[in-house]
């Protein structure tokens, strides 16, 4: 069996998790904190290290939730079907209850 897609274009719907990891990435958390020690240069220098951008990305539960979504959108949009003999010879039905009680 082959697998193909009746919209493949729609695939590049995908492309827009880079636009969802780059507002990510760019969102800014800065405070200012006033201070008077040098020995809080230390903390405020590992909170820095801390809030790099890659590090900012590990742990984000929404952002991959978010391209989730939008990866199993694209291969909604993009329709794909199976083309093959193996299925010629019987039925299928596939049964979707969108009522509120399901």
């Amino acid at each position: 069996m082959e697998s193909y897609f009746l919209n493949p274009w729609a695939l590049a719907f995908a492309a827009l998790g880079g636009g969802i990891v780059l507002l990510y990435i760019l969102r800014l958390r800065r405070t200012k904190v006033q201070f008077s020690s040098v020995l809080l240069w230390e903390r405020s220098v590992q909170d820095f290290k801390a809030n790099a951008p890659w590090q900012r990305l590990r742990r984000n539960l929404l952002m991959l939730l978010q391209l989730l979504a939008l990866i199993l959108l694209a291969i909604a949009l993009a329709r794909p079907f199976l083309f093959g003999t193996a299925l010629t010879g019987g039925r299928n039905v596939i049964i979707l209850d969108t009522s509120a009680s399901m």
